[in-house]
């Protein structure tokens, strides 16, 4: 079985939570995500060796993300989180996806392309994410 990609899959809490907290200012149209935060593409652990993240996140393990910022732009939106270890450097910062824009040709990996400058700190509302490292078999 092959991976697409490994990541902190979001207990029901939190992502309620997180719906929740941006409710008002995701814009009505949008598709809700709310789902994972990106560790790495493909399994945790490179079968050719390029990286191995299940020293730090091991599979099936519990682990808390503090939510740092959020941020938007015409077709995503997201939270910036602090991870408890290194994520792949392909990713361009760690992220939770809160929504897309389907309807302007925003899909989920949009979400690494929101500018930084369009992101503001909420650190100060102590919002802790939490979930389940799991990884995600390929259709």
């Amino acid at each position: 079985m092959s991976i697409s990609y490994s990541g902190i899959l979001l207990d029901e809490t939190s992502r309620s939570n997180l719906i929740g907290m941006l409710g008002d200012v995701i814009p009505q149209d949008w598709e809700v995500v709310a789902h994972h935060m990106t560790i790495t593409m493909g399994p945790l652990v490179h079968p050719k060796g390029k990286h191995d993240f299940s020293n730090v996140y091991e599979l099936g393990s519990k682990v808390r993300i503090p939510v740092l910022q959020v941020g938007m732009d015409e077709r995503a939106m997201a939270v910036i989180v602090q991870p408890p270890g290194d994520i792949s450097r392909k990713i361009k910062f760690p992220h939770v996806t809160v929504a897309v824009n389907r309807s302007g040709g925003g899909k989920p990996f949009h979400s690494n392309k929101i500018p930084l400058e369009n992101f503001k700190d909420i650190g100060h509302l102590n919002i802790v994410l939490s979930g389940e490292v799991f990884e995600q078999p390929n259709k």
